[in-house]
């Protein structure tokens, strides 16, 4: 494993890169306000700041940005929206329940938030990096690899920057099986940040907060 440039400043360096290789950035949602106690918060909208990182964000990809997919929940379809307006292109936004609403760890909604609320976020998020299947969730591992190919064959080997919007969990779960390694609660992502994959020579190179690894099998 070795040292890289965080995945902002990785996907921004790679731009000019991207022009003939694809890059692949699994995204957290741009900044929130506070989940209501006790709900998922699926209607909790962005805050102004939010929208104007998004904003600001999708200036520097720019004509880079090539196809944007986001969860079905409303802060991240927000995003999603900031990203395009700002990068100045017309592309579609594609919905999608592989990154949200439930995403592809959760098999059964009902049954996956039992575990939820009687175990709290942190012991979930730290379950599946573990690799342990919970009531109503998805094998964790078989999980990210679907979540892997299907992003790549969302790509389609097109040279550009392809943004999947979705949640802490789902970049925070996918960064430790790509990178190998637990990931503690001060790993986990920030706002608008992002697990980045790029080709390196017919591999998939992970990149996350400093680190990177070769994925192995996808």
């Amino acid at each position: 494993m070795t040292k890289a440039r965080s995945p902002e400043m990785e996907a921004l360096v790679q731009r000019d890169s991207a022009q003939t290789l694809p890059l692949t950035l699994l995204l957290r949602h741009a900044d929130r306000g506070p989940l209501p106690d006790g709900e998922p918060g699926n209607e909790v909208p962005l805050l102004p700041t939010g929208v104007k990182r998004a904003l600001e964000f999708g200036q520097r990809l720019g004509s880079n940005l090539i196809s944007v997919h986001t969860s079905p929940v409303l802060r991240c379809v927000q995003t999603a929206e900031a990203l395009v307006q700002g990068a100045g292109v017309t592309l579609p936004i594609i919905p999608d329940q592989h990154l949200g609403d439930p995403g592809v760890y959760v098999i059964e909604g009902e049954i996956a938030w039992e575990a939820w609320q009687s175990m709290g976020h942190e012991r979930v998020v730290a379950a599946i990096m573990q690799g342990a299947q919970l009531p109503g969730l998805a094998d964790p591992m078989l999980a990210t690899r679907e979540l892997l190919r299907w992003m790549r064959d969302m790509s389609g080997g097109r040279a550009g920057v392809h943004v999947f919007v979705t949640h802490d969990l789902l970049v925070t779960a996918a960064a430790a099986h790509c990178l190998g390694q637990q990931l503690a609660i001060d790993q986990w992502p920030d706002f608008l940040e992002c697990l980045a994959l790029h080709d390196e020579g017919g591999r998939v190179r992970a990149s996350y907060r400093g680190l990177s690894s070769i994925v192995e099998r996808l």
